[in-house]
C-alpha cells in the first residue's frame, strides 16, 4: 500500500472507499469471511447506524486530501513531538 517517490521515501496510497474492495483486502490479510467484514455507513441518524451490523470492531473515516487538511496535519504531527519532547525531558 505505499509507493516509493522519486527521492526514495515512501508515500501510502489513499484508501479504497469501496467495501467489496476492502473486504477482499482483508480477506486476503487472513481474516475468516464470518469473523469481520466492511460495510457502508450512510450517516450519523440513530436510523442509519441501526443498518450497521454488530458489533462494531472499528470505524475507517476516509476522506478527501485538500491543501488545507494537509496543512492541519503537518501543524498536529509538529505539535505533537514538541508536546511529547517536553513529557520526555
Amino acid at each position: 500500500m505505499a509507493e516509493t517517490t522519486s527521492t526514495g521515501s515512501k508515500r501510502w496510497l489513499p484508501l479504497e472507499a469501496n467495501p467489496d474492495v476492502m473486504n477482499q483486502f482483508l480477506w486476503g490479510l487472513g481474516v475468516q469471511l464470518n469473523e469481520a467484514e466492511c460495510c457502508d455507513v450512510y450517516g450519523l441518524d440513530e436510523e442509519l447506524l441501526e443498518m450497521v451490523p454488530k458489533p462494531v470492531l472499528a470505524v475507517l473515516f476516509l476522506y478527501p486530501l485538500t491543501p488545507q487538511s494537509e496543512e492541519e496535519r503537518i501543524k498536529q504531527d509538529s505539535e505533537t513531538k514538541v508536546n511529547w519532547m517536553i513529557i520526555s525531558l
